[in-house]
């Protein structure tokens, strides 16, 4: 028993790694909120697409937000679920830059845009709002590298784990035995997306899971009940 209750204390603290705002001071995120400019977006808004240009920075207040890739052929790859104050298009930085994947609304999402002047100003004139920006880049070219790893070599059961527990890693919840960590519900097909499979595969894996006693799914979240075996599965 004490070994799973060390399991849940990997838990106790939140995933704040994709948030712009960590480990600035208030004056730092107050300059960035005078530069910001929020609007409220219905879920399934497109940001933007492949091959578009953009002069503007955002970032998420309220809400989710997808980026993902589309073959030829339609099926969709998921890159990353972005959180609130976690930010995307950082496209807008250089001019001549393009988008090279979709920035989709999961949710009804309120969305702050930095125009490329005023993100120009921040940077040059703050290097610790630089070095986070830094920061965010590496970590999401370190994850696509790992899901592109992922993909390569681990089987959809083994994929699937290693969502769930990411997933889990960025909800902010206070968990115990008692409580296990939870992932807010996605569809099969969403799940799917972002482990590069496909809806039937998934559907399939699930079932598995919960009759392993992995997880067990009510309505609004899937709760990992056995963060031992799915940390195994995931190689973590």
């Amino acid at each position: 028993m004490a070994r799973q209750d060390d399991e849940y204390d990997k838990y106790r603290v939140d995933c704040t790694s994709d948030d712009f705002l960590q480990n600035l001071t208030p004056d730092q995120r107050m300059h960035i909120e005078r530069h910001t400019n929020y609007a409220s977006y219905s879920a399934g808004h497109v940001f933007y697409s492949p091959g578009e240009q953009s002069d503007q920075l955002l970032i998420i207040r309220q809400g989710r937000v997808r980026l993902y890739k589309l073959s030829p052929e339609g099926r969709a790859l998921t890159l990353f679920v972005l959180e609130p104050q976690a930010i995307f298009g950082e496209t807008a930085l250089a001019e001549s830059w393009q988008h090279d994947c979709f920035a989709e609304a999961m949710s009804e999402c309120v969305v702050g845009t930095i125009s490329r002047l005023s993100l120009r100003e921040l940077l040059w004139n703050d290097s610790a709002i630089a070095l986070r920006l830094m920061d965010i880049m590496g970590q999401r070219l370190r994850t696509l590298e790992q899901k592109l790893a992922d993909i390569a070599f681990k089987s959809v059961p083994q994929r699937l784990a290693t969502v769930f527990l990411s997933l889990a890693d960025c909800q902010p919840q206070q968990v115990t035995p008692q409580k296990p960590p939870a992932v807010i519900r996605y569809t099969h097909q969403q799940l799917a997306e972002m482990i590069g499979s496909y809806r039937e595969t998934v559907t399939k894996v699930v079932t598995e899971f919960r009759e392993a006693g992995l997880i067990h799914v009510d309505e609004e979240s899937i709760y990992l009940t056995d963060i031992v075996q799915l940390r195994y599965l995931a190689g973590r």
